[in-house]
């Protein structure tokens, strides 16, 4: 992962809090009962109001009436939000922007499944689990979304390799190293071990047209 201190809006761990408004491409976690990420194009950080984003696009799972399901809705994010807690708030770099945007296949690719609504792929979770990836398994689903430990992971699509595990490509990876800073890359393909996984949601293309 490259180094990205001059784009960190905010991160509550390091203490950092950049002010000012900001526009781009923005990805922010959230610590919260949903373990949700905000992405925006547009964030307002200043420390009389805290952070203010308008128009984005918040995922998740959250509890339903039976099991936690997965969601994604437009949201507004302000100081009054009391169901959010935003651990940190990163601006993509334009050039790693431009990696990821030069990688993503056609939505014609005649193999590719796009989903209609969000739905969960997977999630970890001891007492309702949520695992889709052997129904998946040689399957190409676009615009996944996946909360890995220690990181984000968004990508223009996922297989599930013949171990059951997801293969993600041209992907977006955000976290933290093991001394606790945030880092950013881009990565044309990424094994990743079903095992630090958290959650994997598929976005619906009906919440893309945003």
């Amino acid at each position: 992962m490259s180094d990205i201190d001059s784009h960190i809006l905010y991160d509550s761990i390091n203490n950092i809090m950049s002010e000012g408004e900001f526009k781009g491409s923005i990805i922010s976690k959230c610590n919260d009962e949903c373990d949700s990420i905000i992405f925006s194009d547009n964030i307002i950080i200043s420390e009389s109001e805290g952070i203010t984003i308008t128009q984005g696009l918040r995922v998740g799972f959250e509890e339903g009436s039976r099991r936690r399901t997965a969601f994604s809705r437009k949201i507004n994010y302000d100081k009054n939000n009391q169901d959010n807690c935003i651990e940190y708030s990163i601006l993509i770099p334009e050039d790693v922007m431009q990696l990821y945007d030069e990688g993503q296949f056609s939505d014609a690719f005649p193999f590719t499944l796009n989903l209609l609504h969000t739905a969960g792929l997977y999630l970890r979770d001891p007492e309702n689990q949520i695992n889709h990836l052997d129904f998946f398994k040689g399957e190409i689903l676009k615009n996944p979304v996946s909360l890995i430990i220690n990181g984000i992971l968004v990508a223009d699509r996922v297989v599930i390799d013949h171990r059951g595990d997801p293969v993600f490509y041209d992907c977006l990876i955000v976290g933290r190293d093991q001394d606790g800073n945030l880092k950013v890359s881009y990565e044309p393909l990424a094994n990743v071990d079903d095992k630090v996984v958290e959650y994997i949601i598929i976005l619906g293309i009906e919440e893309l047209k945003i």
